[in-house]
């Protein structure tokens, strides 16, 4: 159970890379207890990318650093993964982790449930559950979320009342 990085030198742990390209999955697990700037930045500048994000999500969880599942992905954002290993961590890989591969994905005979997001830009801060900081300037926002075939959440109204998604 070490780290990924170690603690006194901020070094991402030889193990680390090598356990990940024999297939052992590393997942965020952010939740409210176990996300740290010190461990994550290293990791992401080092090339060590989460396969998984995975939010841990309760009620502590929520009104704490972690939020939901967008602001996760933001943070990533923000200490610069890029936006296409966001996605797939956040929705393909963790399919396929659980062998659910009807999810996750928009190919014939998937589920095909679906969130638009757009970006907003400004100036954001982001915690750790230590209480560090990190700024970053964009911010992955849900517009539109379909659901079975029907929209289910539509923040700006973007959607016709008459639209069929079917």
């Amino acid at each position: 159970k070490d780290p990924v990085v170690d603690f006194n030198t901020r070094q991402l742990r030889p193990f680390a890379i090598e356990a990940q390209k024999r297939g052992i999955i590393f997942d965020v697990g952010f939740g409210s207890g176990s996300f740290n700037f010190k461990q994550a930045l290293p990791a992401l500048k080092a090339g060590f990318y989460p396969n998984t994000m995975g939010t841990d999500l309760h009620s502590e969880s929520i009104i704490r650093a972690m939020k939901d599942q967008l602001n996760v992905m933001s943070i990533f954002l923000s200490m610069g993964m890029d936006i296409q290993s966001i996605i797939k961590a956040a929705t393909w890989a963790p399919a396929q982790a659980i062998k659910r591969e009807e999810l996750g994905n928009l190919t014939e005979g998937g589920i095909a449930d679906i969130a638009i997001l757009s970006m907003r830009k400004g100036n954001f801060g982001f915690r750790d559950v230590r209480g560090n900081k990190q700024t970053g300037t964009q911010k992955f926002e849900c517009e539109v979320t379909i659901k079975g075939g029907k929209v289910v959440y539509d923040l700006n109204a973007i959607v016709s009342t008459n639209a069929s998604v079917n």
